[in-house]
């Protein structure tokens, strides 16, 4: 009985202290992200429309700061402002524009996989109403790949031969046998 007892006092106290946790961490972080949620607060001064990676560690992001939409390249080691406009009347109020017929940036992004940044930045500071161009990328090693078969003269001593495992095989039989 008293072990019962000593396990229920353990589960309540973690209890207690994962609520205790939970409820700090809750107080903590509607007081320093509030503002992005718009919890009282006013929203973000800066918001990110789009990000697209272009290589490793390197990327085009979309940003409206203040009614200014900025392309920005962004790396490990810098970032660079690729263009600048105003942005759209639906970003610039806050709401979210999301869809592919109004925001010309997303349509670009929707029809090639790697965009071309000048055209980009281009089809980005067009009114809504133009269309934006298609950019076609190209296919990554789409083809069918090439088997090589090698040879018996090119496998000889390898592990990878038939011919090797058999011979390890009998030098185990010999030494069990001899």
């Amino acid at each position: 009985m008293d072990t019962l007892v000593v396990a229920l006092r353990v589960a309540l106290s973690l209890g207690v202290v994962l609520a205790l946790l939970w409820f700090v961490q809750r107080r903590v972080a509607k007081s320093t992200t509030g503002s992005s949620r718009g919890r009282g607060r006013r929203s973000a001064a800066v918001q990110v429309v789009a990000r697209q990676g272009i290589g490793g560690k390197a990327s085009v992001v979309v940003v409206d700061v203040e009614g200014e939409r900025l392309v920005l390249g962004v790396t490990e080691q810098q970032v660079a402002v690729l263009a600048s406009g105003t942005a759209p009347a639906a970003s610039a109020a806050g709401s979210d524009a999301g869809s592919d017929a109004t925001d010309p940036f997303r349509a670009v992004l929707a029809a090639q996989a790697a965009p071309s940044l000048p055209a980009a930045a281009q089809a980005l500071t067009e009114e809504p109403e133009s269309a934006a161009p298609v950019l076609r990328a190209r296919p990554r090693n789409r083809r069918a790949a090439h088997i090589a078969v090698p040879t018996q003269q090119q496998l000889q001593g390898s592990i990878l031969s038939a011919d090797t495992w058999r011979q390890a095989a009998a030098a185990v039989r010999a030494r069990r046998t001899g």
